[in-house]
């Protein structure tokens, strides 16, 4: 009982965490691959510092499984670059509602990779949920940025590699020898990406930097590692089920600082994409 208590705490943190990534995004009046990277460097030396601080060591993966980490952190870094790049094309609550449709791609990851069973309740879910997506792609939905919508589903595949990673090796190693050097690869992967495009990395305003290790703290180890931690206890698609929330209230921060509106479509297919994600997910959590 006071197992569950606690992942039912940790599972609210997290979801408390992820919700406020996409408004620190936009607040920070930088471009996204300034802040994946900026997220993604803070939080890692964050890790490293307090896991060095408490074995007295660097606390790495063993090397039978540092391919799949280095996999696992590419897709998190190619998450991150689709994702918040998308926030700049499309409101928030529509990214963020496709991009948490990772759930529906790890249950069909879960049963074709993992062999694990799904239930016909799961395939009609699975597919309203498609559904709910592709009508997302309708200019009048997407408000003129199909571009938008496809970056967040991008996104939202990356996510579904990387947790699916993530799990296989949080079964065989532990929370800090998973995260840290995931979370090294993926800021490195997307140091090239930026070095490549002759990105802007550093001259930012205090403020900027501010808002980089908000979202260090806050969505990245308060969200994806307490994520990542779970993923050792759950199926892959109930732990990243905690993202179903994320919408809402990145809706609400939404409209509270950025001002962003919905209309009547919107909050429509909304409704049917989290509907789907979650009739999907009240079957894993039956098992």
């Amino acid at each position: 009982m006071a197992g569950k208590l606690i992942v039912l705490i940790l599972a609210s943190l997290s979801l408390l965490s992820i919700s406020s990534a996409s408004i620190l995004v936009l607040l920070s009046k930088a471009p996204s691959y300034a802040c994946a990277f900026w997220r993604l460097a803070i939080s890692t030396a964050l890790l490293l510092i307090y896991g060095f601080a408490r074995y007295r060591r660097i606390v790495l993966v063993e090397p039978a499984m540092l391919r799949y980490t280095v996999l696992s952190g590419i897709f998190l870094s190619l998450h991150f670059l689709l994702w918040m790049e998308s926030l700049f094309h499309v409101p928030v609550a529509i990214s963020t509602t496709i991009v948490v449709s990772y759930p529906l791609f790890s249950v069909v990851v879960d049963r074709y990779l993992l062999s694990e069973k799904i239930t016909k309740k799961q395939i009609l879910g699975l597919t309203i949920g498609f559904i709910g997506i592709l009508l997302f792609l309708h200019p009048d939905i997407a408000r003129g940025s199909i571009y938008g919508v496809l970056l967040s589903l991008g996104g939202a595949l990356a996510a579904t590699a990387y947790f699916s990673i993530g799990k296989f090796v949080r079964k065989r190693a532990g929370l800090l020898e998973y995260t840290i050097p995931t979370y090294m690869v993926a800021a490195t992967t997307t140091l090239l990406y930026i070095l490549g495009i002759r990105g802007n990395l550093y001259n930012y305003d205090i403020e900027s930097y501010a808002f980089f290790l908000l979202l260090a703290v806050i969505p990245m180890i308060g969200g994806h590692t307490v994520m990542n931690y779970l993923l050792r206890y759950m199926k892959t698609s109930s732990a990243t089920s905690i993202a179903l929330g994320e919408p809402v209230g990145a809706s609400i921060l939404a409209y509270i600082f950025l001002g962003q509106e919905l209309g009547f479509l919107e909050v429509v297919l909304i409704a049917i994409v989290l509907s789907s994600v979650f009739m999907v997910i009240t079957e894993e959590l039956r098992d």
